[in-house]
This record gives C-alpha cells, structure tokens and sequence, in this order.
C-alpha cells in the first residue's frame, strides 16, 4: 500500500515537472510571438517593400513622427511610401516639420499622398510634399489659410466682477487677455503673423503644384473643396484609393510591382490629448492664451 502511494506520488511530480516545463515554454513562445508581431516593423528592412504610414487628427510639432519619417528615408530597403492622410490641420510648426521631413523624403524615393475623408489646410500641406497625391472624389480638402482665434469673455467678467491683473514689459507681451476687450494693437501684430505664415503657405503651392495665378487667387480665401474640385483647379493629380496608388508606381516605376506593403507605427491619436494636457500650466489662466493664441493652419469645418 505504502509502495503505491510513493510510485502515485512520484508519477504526480514527474507530471507536474513536465506541464511546468510545457508552460515555461509555451509562454516563452506566445511572448515571441507578440514581441515580433508588436515590433515587425523594426524587422521589416530585411527585404524590398513599401511603407505606408498614418497623418492622423489634429497635426502638432511630433518629433517621433519626423524620426520615423527620417529612418524611412535611409532605409534602402524601403523603395516607396504611401502617407494616408486624414487630418484637419493643426499647428503652422506641426505642419512645417512634416512637410520638411516628408519633401527630404520624397527626393530619395517615391511618395504618394492618399487623402482620406478629410486633408484641409495643414492636411494639405503635408500631401503638397509628396510626388503624387491622389483623394477621393468627396474628400474635403483645401481651406488654405492661416487662423488665430482670441476668446472674449470681457463682458462675463464684467458682469461677475472677475478681472486679471498683469505686469509686463511691452504693451502686447502675452498676446490678448481673454477677460479684457480685443486690444488693437495685438489684432495687428496678429494679421502680421497670420500674413506671414500665409506667405509661406502660397510660396510651397507654388513650388509643388503647376497652377497659374488666378487658381492661387481663387483658393486663397480659405474656401474647403472636394477632392473633384480640387483636382480641376491642379492642387492634386487624381482620385483613387491605394489601389490607383500601386498603379501608379507599377506604370512608373515596374521594379516595384508586387513589393509587400508594409504598416510603419506611428504615434495614436491619443498625442492631441497629451500635447494639450502638456501645455497646461499651473498658472491656468496662462493656459487659455497661450493656446488659442497659437497659429493654426486648420480647417473651420463643421
């Protein structure tokens, strides 16, 4: 009896020892798996392909974005990227960069520009430095301006007697006071900005598509087209999805035909938020200001 109980207990150690093992091994296969499923495209330089990255949402100065779009250029293994954008715009810097960073790009290898529901005024800007950018038939697209918005709240603050007092060193230093009346002098330093930017904006317009003046003059009340309008008026080459993209570059460049394409990560949405909740100060009053004060090359679509 005694005997039994030890070869059962035996029997049932050696067992346990075994699904130990098994599950020591099978979890250290499952974390593989999801580390290389989670990281593929680190491993994607290994062969031939085209990239394909995402502009999404609010666009603000991302320099994990820019690194990605940087590495995409050195990367000879990659042979041609599609930028799917679907974006109202955002910061006048945020636009800036990407357009820098993906025009540095789009010298080295081919770069198509897939427009989505929407690539209004910053949106834009970033397909203007790709070699091709094709939209669909109703993609909102265009609205090329510039924009600062001031908040007035100065007749609540009269009526519930809240006011802020502010020293500083010149007349226009910190831009308007949401709780005060529009201060002249900052509504003309504003246009000048505005003005500015919007130079910057026609002059890469000019660079990168073939449109004559009266097109330029048309579009630049800050007017939002559709993806038909806008390639009527020359600001993009076609309508088509991904589909006409690879058409694209088979007709042009047949090395490429049949390369995988492959998803490169980049930043979630979820940057809109943090990038606001960063700016936040703990002043908050400084908060209101410095935000909507901020140059924007973004869509009034509602």
């Amino acid at each position: 009896m005694s005997l039994d109980w030890q070869i059962l207990e035996e029997t049932k150690k050696k067992w346990y020892r075994k699904g130990l093992w098994r599950g020591i091994l099978i979890s250290i296969i499952l974390a593989t798996a999801i580390y290389l499923f989670s990281n593929f495209t680190n491993f994607s330089s290994n062969f031939s392909h085209i990239a394909r990255i995402n502009i999404n949402g609010i666009i603000f100065d991302n320099s994990e974005i820019v690194e990605i779009i940087d590495n995409l250029a050195k990367n000879e293994n990659v042979k041609s990227v599609l930028v799917k954008i679907n974006s109202p715009g955002g910061t006048v810097v945020g636009s800036e960069s990407l357009y820098v960073a993906i025009n540095s790009l789009s010298q080295k290898k081919p770069v198509i520009s897939l427009m989505g529901e929407i690539a209004t005024s910053g949106g834009y800007i970033v397909a203007l430095a790709s070699n091709y950018i094709l939209a669909r038939q109703n993609t909102l697209t265009g609205s090329i301006g510039v924009i600062v918005e001031n908040q007035n709240f100065s007749e609540l603050s009269e009526k519930i007697g809240v006011r802020t007092d502010t020293t500083k060193s010149g007349k226009i230093k910190g831009g308007q006071n949401p709780l005060s009346p529009l201060d002249p002098l900052v509504k003309i330093n504003n246009q000048k900005l505005v003005n500015y930017s919007f130079d910057w904006f026609i002059s890469i317009i000019k660079k990168n598509r073939n449109i004559n003046q009266s097109v330029l003059e048309l579009v630049s009340d800050g007017r939002t087209l559709t993806g038909g309008m806008a390639l009527d008026l020359g600001l993009i080459d076609g309508i088509g999805t991904e589909k006409e993209a690879l058409k694209y570059l088979e007709t042009n460049y047949p090395d490429f035909k049949g390369l995988p394409i492959i998803d490169i990560e980049t930043p979630s949405k979820k940057f809109f938020l943090n990038e606001i909740i960063n700016r936040i100060s703990i002043d908050s009053l400084k908060f209101v200001p410095e935000y909507t004060n901020s140059l924007k090359l973004l869509s009034l679509v509602r």
